[in-house]
């Protein structure tokens, strides 16, 4: 019995995973297309869209903007996250199950409604259209991925290598540069680099945050389809593709995901 509904459970896990495939499987040949508009399936083959996309200043001055929104927004999300790891692991208190789901609000609050309020909250401090304005708002989007990614390490980590540490005369930061740090580098990794995907690929709530001269290269793609639709797009969406994939197996490859999802 038990292993029929593995089977079926297997089958089921099986199409969704290929469902949520399609849409790859349809951008990524569109964006070698010799047709001038977007369609599928492909007529013949040309790379020429690809050089379009790098040829297209908007979308290369997106692209900066987003990677250093990316980069910032995900190192103080790390440093934020990790922080709060460490607190809803390692103690028990009042409240940490409340402050748990403060932590993992952003994953499940709607989007538009977080981006009305921060946009409010952000013009009242004067960094609306601002691009620390951006930051604070991403960081608090992807804080979520860090705590979870980070949490699942911490917990596998044994606390009597810290006190063993601790025995030997090291005082907690000697413990945590010497000891700690160097076990919880895969959680800190992995969790930096999906903080910083999930900035680069956020929309809503950058819509409603940038102002002139700012422009993130999802919304920049988003503007471009609304007066063309050739496969400019489907190029750039392959090369984003592309370089996530590259990215995740590097982690993966290095770091290791498969731990830091176990819990």
């Amino acid at each position: 019995m038990k292993s029929r509904h593995d089977k079926i459970l297997g089958l089921y896990v099986g199409a969704v995973l290929a469902f949520l495939m399609l849409p790859i499987l349809v951008v990524i040949p569109s964006a070698f297309s010799d047709d001038v508009s977007l369609s599928f399936p492909p007529k013949g083959f040309s790379l020429r869209w690809f050089e379009n996309a790098w040829n297209t200043p908007g979308f290369f001055d997106a692209f900066v903007l987003s990677a250093k929104l990316a980069l910032v927004s995900g190192l103080l999300a790390l440093a934020v996250g990790t922080l709060g790891a460490f607190a809803l692991v390692r103690y028990r208190f009042r409240g940490r199950r409340l402050l748990e789901m403060l932590f993992m609000t952003p994953m499940v609050f709607p989007s538009i409604v977080f981006a009305v309020a921060i946009s409010m909250v952000l013009g009242q401090v004067g960094l609306l259209r601002d691009f620390w304005g951006l930051v604070c708002a991403h960081v608090v989007i992807v804080v979520p991925y860090v705590v979870r990614t980070v949490g699942a390490t911490l917990a596998e980590i044994d606390v009597s290598f810290e006190e063993a540490a601790a025995t030997l005369g090291a005082n907690r930061v000697r413990t945590f540069l010497l000891v700690t740090l160097p076990l919880l580098r895969p959680g800190l990794v992995a969790g930096a680099v999906f903080a910083a995907i999930m900035s680069f690929d956020e929309f809503t709530v950058s819509l409603f945050l940038v102002g002139p001269g700012m422009m993130t290269l999802p919304l920049e793609i988003y503007h471009y389809t609304e007066f063309s639709m050739d496969p400019t797009v489907a190029a750039i969406s392959t090369l984003l593709i592309a370089f996530t994939t590259v990215v995740v197996v590097l982690v993966e490859r290095f770091v290791g995901l498969r731990r830091q999802f176990r819990h």
